[in-house]
């Protein structure tokens, strides 16, 4: 952060601007670690599966149908009390 600055903000928000920081720097660490993981897993592979195959799955959207099990407890507590969902 500049120097120059800092006396424009008060000492919550620095520490907001402290914490925001310290996360994106381990969000940062983590996709490196991420990305060096399936490195090593894709290198270890005898045959690689084709690149199309793989942004395919990655950009596949999550499934909306699937519920939890708490929803189906929701749901049923629901049905008791005459909701209709």
């Amino acid at each position: 952060m500049d120097p120059l600055i800092v006396g424009e903000y008060t000492p919550f928000e620095l520490g907001l601007i402290a914490k925001f920081k310290k996360r994106q720097e381990q969000l940062d660490f983590e996709n490196m670690l991420t990305l060096a993981w399936h490195t090593e897993a894709l290198a270890r592979q005898k045959k690689l599966p084709r690149l199309n195959k793989l942004l395919k799955e990655a950009r596949k959207k999550p499934n909306q149908k699937t519920s939890s099990k708490g929803d189906a407890i929701l749901k049923a507590m629901a049905a008791e009390k005459g909701v209709i969902l």
